[in-house]
């Protein structure tokens, strides 16, 4: 049985593909930050939105 909410389902991958042009436009919509700003991001965290989100969390881009 699915405990997740019925949105859950729609809800885009949680890996961020810098290959995806909507995955890039979507995560730095999600995150507020630039393109370059998620490359770096992804580089040092690694492509899981949460790693992302807690390294953004802790080295906040200056640029925001």
């Amino acid at each position: 049985m699915n405990n997740l909410p019925p949105q859950a389902d729609s809800l885009p991958s949680q890996r961020i593909d810098l290959t995806h042009e909507t995955d890039v436009a979507y995560w730095c919509r999600i995150f507020n930050v630039s393109i370059e700003e998620l490359r770096e991001a992804v580089q040092h965290a690694g492509p899981q939105a949460d790693e992302v989100r807690k390294y953004l969390g802790s080295n906040p881009p200056t640029s925001r």
